[in-house]
């Protein structure tokens, strides 16, 4: 069985509100609504290559993390195949499972839906973060149970609270420009909480990660340090069938058309075929090269959010199990030393669907 790297994680919290802008143009004069986004794995691969004034071989992340005492837990984003009853004072929590979408036909290339339980009334869709060990037990197929969850029960948290502010805009020489207002949306962590990136460093690395860094637009920094204890789920043994659910720890840029799936399909690995997805709404994100010519060589890719999940069929138990404990805990999708890769987009746990 393969091993996943040895992450060595590092954890950053913001001394202020995050503003991270979703790369989508905008100009104060026509549109009064700036877009802010969580940070995306290239934010995090610059605060870290800050902290240590190098970049580590790879980096995965981010995730939450709570800080306990000394050390830290990791949170994770809800899986997306999980669903809550609506209009419940005290719902509880389904896991989605594949039903054959029948005569209906669609361009998506799975050839089932993803629907609640039978007798199951209306459902919404579960959001936040989930601590490691409940994750571990979605991932072994124990979590929620086979007729549901109390929402009580899963220790949910949503500790990144949105602020509106209002801006004016400015002319080159920093004065304001007149009529130019618009509203920007901040992310403000509770107290404790910090995005946590891992590490894979070359032989002999002995630099010492240094803070604060820049996190985030509007001159805003953050302070970083070891987070101790953050471990990923560890990888299951068995895949009961040939089946095989992937979980997207961090958001996904899978290759282009021209190249491969692209877009919102996982790359299927030969030998299976994909059953059913849930994957949220595309995010963007913007890649630029820091200097004055920064506007020239701006990118903008959409991504496949964390959280979501794809469900694949092997021919059997034997080729599933060796391909999910391959890529589990790894950044998945792209060539070795693609810089999407390495920085930490499309990082893959694995586990069970039935």
């Amino acid at each position: 069985m393969s091993r996943p790297p040895e992450y060595h994680w590092l954890a950053f919290t913001p001394r202020d509100t995050v503003f991270i802008r979703d790369g989508r143009a905008f100009d104060a004069a026509a549109q009064t609504q700036a877009h802010t986004v969580r940070p995306a794995p290239t934010t995090l691969a610059g605060a870290t290559g800050a902290a240590f004034g190098a970049e580590p071989t790879e980096m995965c992340g981010p995730v939450l993390a709570l800080k306990l005492g000394s050390g830290w837990e990791p949170y994770f984003s809800v899986p997306r195949d999980l669903a809550r009853e609506a209009n419940v004072d005290e719902p509880y929590v389904y896991r989605l499972a594949p039903e054959p979408s029948g005569e209906a036909s669609t361009d998506l290339d799975a050839r089932s839906w993803l629907l609640p339980p039978e007798g199951i009334g209306p459902t919404k869709d579960l959001t936040g973060w989930l601590p490691a060990d409940q994750l571990a037990g979605y991932l072994a197929g124990t979590l929620p149970a086979a007729m549901g969850t109390p929402q009580w029960e899963l220790n949910l948290a949503d500790p990144l609270h949105p602020e509106l502010r209002v801006g004016l805009a400015r002319e080159a020489d920093h004065s304001a420009k007149e009529g130019y207002l618009y509203q920007a949306t901040h992310l403000r962590p509770e107290r404790d909480w910090a995005f946590a990136v891992g590490c894979v460093f070359p032989a002999g690395w002995d630099r010492p990660a240094t803070g604060p860094v820049p996190f985030g637009g509007r001159g805003r920094l953050a302070d970083v340090e070891t987070a101790n204890r953050i471990e990923l789920p560890a990888p299951l043994s068995s895949f009961p069938g040939g089946r095989v659910l992937v979980y997207l720890a961090t958001p996904a840029i899978w290759p282009s058309e021209s190249t491969g799936p692209g877009g919102w399909r996982i790359p299927v690995p030969e030998g299976a075929e994909l059953v059913a997805a849930a994957t949220g709404e595309p995010e963007p994100v913007a890649t630029t090269t820091p200097g004055p010519r920064w506007k020239d060589n701006r990118v903008l890719r959409w991504a496949v959010p964390a959280g979501s999940v794809y469900l694949l069929q092997f021919a059997d138990d034997g080729r599933a199990t060796d391909w999910a404990t391959k890529v589990h805990g790894t950044t998945y999708g792209r060539e070795a030393d693609d810089r999407l890769r390495t920085a930490g987009f499309g990082l893959v746990l694995t586990g069970v669907w039935t």
